[in-house]
């Protein structure tokens, strides 16, 4: 069974988002800050000239070349400042949306429901570990419906128990009825116990 699952929402977990996205703000912009001033310790000792608005310009070729590039492509590195941050964006739901849902799925565990089935989108990570929990729900939903089936078995075999012990002596009968009590009370406690949990269809 698949579902398309589309996210409309930006920010799923903003604090996680707001890290990645950082993070890889900083790992791009340091690897580009890396090659400039790698290449301004190779050009420190020369002299760059220049032609710019009719002007011929002379100066050390590191700030001359900065001052060039920034000049001439501040668009561009705007751009790519912008391009970098959706690209992060983007990025990032591919992680910070499998992690909200399964935050979902595992506080609805602990609600006792198990009926949840994560989807994921076919570009998100995590989609092992969302197989993972699926089985892991599907598991213990077919081990509940097995208890309910043993319970109710067992409350049958009581019945039936407790009708043909009426020839029994009056002193054993009253033990058997404790016994009978006990055993029922107790049976009760499973099914209830199992059927409070919301379980996962076949």
């Amino acid at each position: 069974m698949t579902r398309k699952n589309k996210r409309r929402r930006f920010f799923i977990k903003k604090n996680l988002q707001g890290k990645l996205i950082f993070g890889f703000f900083l790992f791009v912009t340091g690897g580009a800050l890396f090659f400039l001033v790698l290449l301004g310790a190779f050009s420190t000792d020369t002299l760059t000239i220049s032609y710019s608005n009719q002007e011929v310009q002379s100066g050390q070729s590191t700030l001359l070349l900065l001052k060039n590039i920034l000049a001439a492509h501040w668009v561009f590195i705007f751009s790519g400042v912008i391009f970098i941050g959706i690209a992060s964006l983007l990025l990032s739901h591919r992680i910070a949306g499998p992690m909200f849902r399964f935050e979902v799925a595992l506080d609805n565990m602990l609600d006792k429901d198990l009926s949840d089935t994560i989807y994921l989108r076919s570009q998100d990570e995590g989609k092992e570990l969302a197989t993972k929990i699926n089985a892991f729900n599907q598991e213990i939903s077919t081990t509940f419906k097995n208890i309910n089936s043993y319970s109710s078995a067992i409350a049958l075999l009581l019945e039936r128990a407790e009708t043909k012990s009426t020839n029994v002596p009056i002193k054993q009968l009253q033990e058997l009825k404790s016994i009978y009590w006990n055993l029922k009370e107790n049976n009760k406690k499973i099914g209830a116990a199992s059927n409070s949990y919301t379980l996962m269809d076949e």
